[in-house]
């Protein structure tokens, strides 16, 4: 059985690195390897396209005698509510893809298994109970902060600060400089500048 590992952070790598280095060490203790780790900087409720393309990937390729095992550390990291989860694992597209999420068993899920099918449900609605409750309780101090006059937004983060990576790139600042300055880690200066050198590679040809 293959082993796909799925690692994602609402906003990015260098901001949440303990989360980003603790989801990878834990898919490798799971059997995944560095070629079948499939990582993305994406929020819940934005656009997911590495999550889209390894899901068509797996459900194109799992057979019977290939059969492929997608790896979440945890439930939340892979599916964005109860719903989702529940279709991806008790109704799958290709029934040779399974899941192994192991906070819920440390065991591929089995959708034809009730007891875990009921932990599954349990587990996603207590976790989307939280998530609602977090998200009610920041609305209200948002609201809180706005009506004092204490509100300052979201502090910017990595890529927000793309525009001023390429304006000290271009007046010739190193990377480990910008990185210092504007506060933000080496690998994201570096993502920035290999994407902007992509686009314009694109609009070149």
């Amino acid at each position: 059985m293959e082993k796909w590992g799925y690692v994602r952070v609402s906003v990015d790598r260098d901001t949440q690195a303990a989360g980003w280095e603790d989801q990878i060490a834990t898919l490798k203790t799971l059997g995944v390897d560095d070629a079948h780790m499939n990582m993305e900087e994406a929020s819940t409720r934005g656009t997911r396209p590495v999550f889209e393309n390894m899901l068509a990937k797996a459900n194109r390729e799992a057979t019977p005698e290939r059969r492929i095992c997608i790896c979440a550390s945890k439930m939340d990291r892979a599916f964005r509510d109860l719903a989702a989860a529940d279709a991806a694992i008790s109704n799958p597209t290709n029934p040779n893809v399974i899941w192994l999420l192991p906070d819920l068993s440390k065991n591929p899920l089995d959708p034809n298994d009730p007891t875990q099918m009921l932990l599954v449900r349990m587990m996603g609605a207590v976790a989307q109970f939280e998530r609602d409750r977090l998200a009610e309780r920041r609305a209200y101090g948002i609201a809180k902060a706005k009506k004092d006059g204490k509100y300052k937004g979201r502090k910017p983060t990595a890529r927000a600060k793309a525009p001023e990576v390429l304006k000290l790139k271009e007046r010739g600042f190193r990377p480990d400089e910008i990185a210092k300055q504007l506060e933000i880690g080496r690998a994201s200066v570096f993502r920035i500048l290999r994407e902007h050198r992509d686009a314009e590679k694109s609009v070149n040809m």
